[in-house]
C-alpha cells in the first residue's frame, strides 16, 4: 500500500517497427513517455543525425476521421431507438479488450459505413437548408398575401406606375392625409405589422402627379419594395407550402435509411475509441526521437512490470532492440505518480487525487486517511435505515450493473461507506428517524448532545495527533530526529499538557496530575518558543519566529472546534427524519391523508438521505484535506497516466 516504485527506461529499436511498437505498448497500458529534449547544437552536421519525430500529417489524417466518425455517430443517435428503464441502464456500454478492439476494425468496414452516413448527414442538412429558405421567403411573402395581382405586371404598365413599399405606423397618418390629396393616385393598404403598413400604390406618369407623389413619398417615409417574384403572391406561397411538404417526405425517407445504422451504432463506438487510441499513439510518438533506421523511446514503467515490458517490446523486435532500465531517483520532481492499494483504500484514492497527488519521495496518504473517512462518515450520516439503503442500492449495482472501473469505484466507495453509517445509527438508536422502545443504544442524540460534542472534539483530537505522529515519523525517515522533536515532540506536550491542566483543574482533580501536566505544558511551549524560528539568522527573528509559531497554537483551538460538525450534521440529519416522520403521522387522521403518508415518507427521507450524504462527502472531506493533511501531507506529484485514452462509448478495462 504505497506509491509504485518507478523506473526510466531507454528504448532503442528500429524505426521500420516504430508503429507495431508503439500499438504493442498501448496494449501492454503501463507506460508514460518522456518527451526527448535534443539539443539545438547537438548535432553539428548540416543534416541532423538524430531528430525529433514530427507527424503533422498523420495527426490531420487521425483528426478528420475521428470527426467523421462522431458525426456519424451523433447522426445515427439523433434517431436511435434506444433502450430505455432499468435494464439498459444494467446493460451499460459494450465491454472489450484491446485486442478485440483491434479486431473490430480489421474485420468491420467503418469507412463505407461513415462516408455513407456522411452523404445521407449532407443530404439532409441541405435539405434543412432548403426548407428553412422557403419558410422565410413564405414568411417575406405573407405580408403581401392580400395582393391579388402579379407584382411584375406592375412593372409591366404604361401609362400609370404601381409601386409596393411600407410606411412606419407612426407616419401612417401623415402620408394618408398627403396622398388623399392627389387626384390621379390610388394607395391601397394591404397589412399592418407592429412597425410598418404595407401600401399598393398606382399613380399616373405625368410629370406633375409623379413629383406630388414623390414630395408625398418622402413625407411619409415610404420605402419601395422590389416583391421579385412572378405571380400572385398567395399562389406563390401555396406553391413554397407544396414544395416544402415535398422536402419533408424527402427527408423523412433519408431518416428512415439512417435508421437502418441503428445496428451498427456499437460497431462505429468502438471505432471512434480505436481511433482515439490512435491518435494518441501519434500524439505520443512526437515525444520520441529518430534517426534514419532508429527510434529513440524514453519513459517511466513501474519497476516490477520491466519483465512485462521487455516481453511487449520482443514481440514485435524480437532480439533487435537495446533497452536499459534505471531506477528513479527518490527527490526526482518529473517522476509520474502512480498508487497502489488493497480493494478497500484503492476505492478512497479519488480523494487523494481530487486534492493532490503524493509526491515520489512522499507517502501515499489514502491508507492514512480512509479508517478515519470512514468513521466521520458514517457519524455523520448516523441512521441505520439510511445506511442500508446505502448498503443494498450500492450492493444491487455492483451486482447487477455492467460498469466501467471509474463508475465501479465510485460505487465501492458508498459501499464501504455504508457500514460505518449503519453502525453509527445502531450506536444512535436511529432508524430511518425511529426510535424502537427497548432497543440499545450507546447514546441519545436528543437529550445526550453533550457526550456527542466532546466525543467529536476526542476524534478530533485524535485524528490531529495522528497527524502530527506521521510528520514525526516521515522527519525521523529522513534523518531528521530533532526536527522530529521540535515540530512534532514540542507541540504534543504542549497541547496534551494543556488539555489534561485544564481538564483536571476545572474538574478539581488530582492536584499531583495537574500539577504535572502543568509543567509538561510549559516544557512544550518553551520548547516551541525556542526551535520554532531557529530557521532564522538573527536572535530576534529566532525569538520572533518562536513566539510566531506559539501563535499557532490558536489555529489547534480552531482545528478542534471544527470537528464539531461530526455531532452537528448527524443531529441535523437525525431531526429532519424526525420531522417527515411527525408530518407523515399529522396526515393520518382521514383516509386522503392516509394516501399521503406513503408519498411523504419516501420523499422525505430520500431527500433527507441525499442531503445527509451529500453533507457528510463535503464536510468529511473538509476535514481530511484542511485539518488532517495540514499536519504533514504536501502533495504536487503528476499521475501516472496509462498510455491509453478514457473510454467514452465503451468499456476498455484489460
Amino acid at each position: 500500500m504505497a506509491i509504485v516504485k518507478m523506473s526510466k527506461f531507454n528504448l532503442i529499436a528500429f524505426e521500420s517497427q516504430k508503429s507495431k511498437l508503439l500499438k504493442n505498448l498501448q496494449k501492454f497500458r503501463e507506460v508514460s513517455f518522456i518527451d526527448i529534449d535534443l539539443e539545438e547544437n547537438m548535432n553539428t552536421d548540416e543534416e541532423k543525425i538524430v531528430k525529433k519525430v514530427v507527424n503533422n500529417e498523420d495527426l490531420t489524417r487521425i483528426d478528420e476521421r475521428l470527426n467523421g466518425v462522431e458525426n456519424a455517430i451523433s447522426l445515427v443517435r439523433k434517431y436511435h431507438v434506444s433502450k430505455k428503464g432499468l435494464k439498459a441502464m444494467m446493460a451499460g456500454n459494450d465491454n472489450y479488450t484491446f485486442e478485440e478492439l483491434s479486431e473490430k476494425i480489421e474485420t468491420y468496414d467503418w469507412k463505407k459505413t461513415y462516408l455513407d452516413l456522411k452523404k445521407l448527414g449532407a443530404k439532409l442538412n441541405q435539405l434543412n437548408s432548403e426548407i428553412s429558405k422557403k419558410y422565410t421567403e413564405i414568411e417575406h411573402i405573407s405580408l403581401w398575401k392580400k395582393l391579388d395581382i402579379n407584382p411584375a405586371d406592375l412593372k409591366k404598365l404604361k401609362r400609370v406606375t404601381g409601386y409596393l413599399g411600407t410606411v412606419p405606423v407612426k407616419m401612417k397618418s401623415t402620408f394618408i392625409d398627403r396622398i388623399s390629396e392627389l387626384d390621379k393616385t390610388y394607395y391601397e393598404e394591404l397589412n399592418e405589422t407592429k412597425e410598418d403598413m404595407y401600401y399598393l400604390v398606382i399613380s399616373d406618369n405625368s410629370n406633375e402627379e409623379k413629383a406630388k407623389l414623390n414630395d408625398v413619398f418622402r413625407a411619409g417615409s415610404f420605402s419601395v419594395t422590389d416583391l421579385n417574384i412572378d405571380g400572385i403572391p398567395s399562389d406563390h406561397m401555396r406553391r413554397f407550402k407544396e414544395e416544402i411538404e415535398e422536402l419533408r417526405n424527402e427527408k423523412k425517407q433519408i431518416k428512415e435509411e439512417i435508421k437502418e445504422y441503428d445496428g451498427e451504432l456499437g460497431d462505429l463506438e468502438a471505432v471512434y475509441e480505436y481511433l482515439k487510441n490512435k491518435k494518441l499513439r501519434i500524439t505520443e510518438s512526437e515525444k520520441l526521437a529518430e534517426t534514419k533506421n532508429t527510434c529513440i523511446i524514453n519513459g517511466w514503467i513501474p519497476s516490477d512490470k520491466k519483465d512485462e515490458f521487455e516481453n511487449a517490446v520482443k514481440e514485435i523486435t524480437g532480439e533487435n532492440y537495446y533497452v536499459t532500465f534505471e531506477e528513479a531517483e527518490k527527490d526526482d520532481s518529473e517522476v509520474p505518480i502512480k498508487l497502489k492499494n488493497n480493494k478497500i483504500v484503492t476505492a478512497f484514492e479519488s480523494l487523494t487525487e481530487m486534492y493532490a497527488y503524493p509526491k515520489y519521495n512522499e507517502i501515499d496518504p489514502t491508507p492514512l486517511l480512509t479508517p478515519f473517512y470512514i468513521v466521520f462518515f458514517g457519524m455523520m450520516g448516523a441512521d441505520a435505515g439510511y445506511g442500508l439503503t446505502l448498503l443494498l442500492g450500492t450492493l444491487f449495482v455492483l451486482k447487477f450493473f455492467n460498469l466501467n472501473k471509474k463508475s465501479k469505484l465510485l460505487v465501492q466507495f458508498f459501499f464501504y461507506l455504508s457500514f460505518s453509517v449503519i453502525i453509527w445509527g445502531v450506536l444512535y438508536g436511529s432508524y430511518f428517524g425511529y426510535e424502537i422502545p427497548g432497543l440499545w443504544r450507546l447514546v441519545n442524540p436528543a437529550n445526550e448532545f453533550q457526550k456527542l460534542l466532546i466525543g467529536s472534539i476526542a476524534f478530533g483530537l485524535i485524528h490531529l495527533f495522528f497527524g502530527l505522529a506521521i510528520k514525526a515519523y516521515l522527519l525521523f525517515k529522513e534523518g531528521k530526529p530533532l526536527d522530529a522533536l521540535y515540530d512534532v515532540g514540542f507541540w504534543y506536550m504542549a497541547l496534551s499538557g494543556g488539555i489534561v491542566y485544564l481538564t483536571f483543574s476545572l474538574m478539581n482533580l488530582s492536584p499531583v496530575i495537574t500539577s504535572v501536566s502543568m509543567w509538561i505544558m510549559i516544557v512544550g511551549m518553551v520548547g516551541i518558543v525556542l526551535t520554532g524560528g531557529r530557521e532564522a539568522k538573527s536572535i530576534g527573528g529566532k525569538i520572533g519566529g518562536g513566539l510566531y509559531s506559539l501563535y499557532g497554537i490558536s489555529s489547534y483551538v480552531g482545528d478542534l472546534v471544527s470537528y464539531s460538525r461530526l455531532m452537528a450534521l448527524g443531529l441535523s440529519g437525525g431531526f429532519i427524519a424526525q420531522a417527515m416522520n411527525m408530518i407523515a403521522a399529522m396526515l393520518g387522521g382521514s383516509w386522503i391523508g392516509f394516501l399521503f403518508i406513503p408519498i411523504i415518507l419516501v420523499v422525505g427521507h430520500l431527500f433527507n438521505l441525499f442531503l445527509s450524504f451529500l453533507g457528510a462527502y463535503v464536510h468529511t472531506s473538509r476535514l481530511i484535506y484542511v485539518e488532517f493533511f495540514g499536519k504533514f501531507y504536501e502533495g504536487g506529484g503528476k499521475p501516472f497516466k496509462d498510455f491509453r485514452t478514457e473510454s467514452k462509448y465503451i468499456n476498455l478495462d484489460d
